[in-house]
């Protein structure tokens, strides 16, 4: 099962820096041109300053990460970021805003050991996409550091974890921040007494679940590949493990939201089969053409309840509301069918569009802005869906199976920047 240990992790100094708040940042996959910008002028210490390599220059491609690396050496030379002395595990509490209430949760920053999916210790639930695995390769080659954690979850059913953790939170945080969507963070670190032993000790009988990071785990299994090569590293070398945040999955903070659908650039031939191999599976009623992508996503939530549905706002038509026959035994399909992302791929998406599927279907959890997209004739169809359910994730997941891409949205994503994991020498 999963193997944690406590790291030195490499913190930001706030006597250098300034406030916590203006240099931490998203994870980089939610971090467009425009933000990416913004965070910038918020301060030159920002984390994007070191986690935005995925943007690379098209004429020296490597210029990006190369200047990250270089940012990170110096700010640990000038006294921007401090490397711990001891080992620590860190408990991070972040509370943020969503459906009009205060929510928050408890996540532990830990160093988990990299091994491969067969071993059992760490399991995903999707596939990766080369171009975004090579991206994060190329960011720890060339920075020898996690920029941003993994976010994981784990089961504790007896609440051991649990206990420890309020206990540990119960007291002064050893730093705040208001993370950049809003929310607030607090970190402990712990690194006195029994403590770590007694986290590690109870992680070692139970595996933990990729919840967000896939591509940056993968990256992590090949750099330690690599390193293990290169150098033959020893078990206690940094490059073997992998910088994580772990939450609970009873956690009532962890939010599991829809990753929605939108098309374009079909020909009118694609867009037709589409439709059809909708009608092949699907009852489908007209909404009103005034209807709101909030409004159509509560009622898939709704309906959602007791049947697969989707909501779906077309550029030439108005919207509709998709529900799954009663005569489909979608049952027989396999367990995955639990999943609308599953259904929908499967039973409509790949049918209708084969091979050209990647070319012209994309994600997103805004249900606002894809649906903007449609009405301004930028693309041509959104499919907003429900969330997946975390007890069949969780079932799913561990037996070995995973789901369509961008099936999950755990919220919030975590912040980056708070805690560093240097890959350099010893843990």
């Amino acid at each position: 099962m999963a193997f944690l240990k406590p790291f030195r992790g490499c913190r930001f100094n706030p006597d250098v820096v300034g406030s916590l708040s203006a240099v931490i940042c998203p994870p980089y996959d939610m971090i467009g041109p425009q933000l990416k910008a913004e965070l910038q002028q918020r301060s030159p210490y920002n984390a994007v300053h070191l986690e935005g390599g995925e943007q690379p220059d098209p004429v020296d491609p490597q210029a990006g990460y190369r200047q990250a690396a270089g940012l990170f050496e110096q700010w640990l030379a000038n006294g921007a970021l401090r490397r711990d002395d001891g080992p620590g595990f860190y408990l991070m509490r972040h509370a943020y805003d969503f459906g009009g209430q205060r929510h928050q949760h408890l996540g532990l920053f830990a160093a988990v050991l990299v091994e491969d999916y067969d071993a059992g210790a760490v399991l995903p639930h999707e596939f990766t996409r080369e171009p975004a695995v090579l991206d994060r390769v190329a960011l720890l080659d060339a920075g020898q550091a996690q920029f941003s954690p993994i976010m994981s979850l784990y089961r504790d059913a007896g609440g051991d974890l649990r206990r420890i953790f309020d206990r540990i939170s119960a007291g002064p945080p050893d730093a705040s921040a208001t993370t950049p969507a809003g929310g607030d963070a607090q970190l402990w670190r712990i690194a006195d007494g029994d403590t770590p032993a007694a986290i590690t000790d109870t992680f070692a009988n139970r595996p933990v679940f990729l919840a967000d990071g896939h591509h940056r785990y993968e990256a992590a299994l090949r750099y330690r590949r690599r390193q293990s090569r290169e150098r033959q590293s020893d078990d206690q070398a940094a490059s073997n493990y992998v910088m994580m945040t772990l939450i609970e999955f009873d956690d009532p903070g962890l939010l599991l939201l829809p990753y929605h659908r939108v098309a374009g650039g079909l020909a009118p031939e694609q867009l037709a089969a589409v439709r059809q191999h909708m009608d092949d599976i699907f009852d489908s009623r007209p909404l009103s053409a005034d209807t709101t992508a909030a409004a159509a996503v509560a009622e898939v939530a709704r309906i959602g309840a007791d049947t697969h549905c989707f909501a779906a706002f077309w550029s030439d038509a108005p919207p509709t509301m998709h529900t799954l026959r009663p005569s489909v035994d979608w049952a027989g399909w396999g367990s995955l069918a639990v999943s609308e992302a599953w259904v929908l791929q499967e039973r409509v998406l790949a049918p209708a569009l084969g091979d050209a599927l990647a070319r012209h279907i994309d994600y997103s959890p805004d249900h606002d802005a894809i649906v903007q997209q449609v009405n301004t004739g930028e693309q041509q169809l959104a499919i907003l869906l429900k969330p997946f359910p975390l007890e069949p994730f969780r079932e799913i997941v561990s037996a070995g199976q995973r789901l369509p891409p961008k099936s999950t949205f755990f919220y919030p994503k975590l912040p980056t920047g708070l805690v560093i994991n240097r890959l350099a020498g010893s843990i």
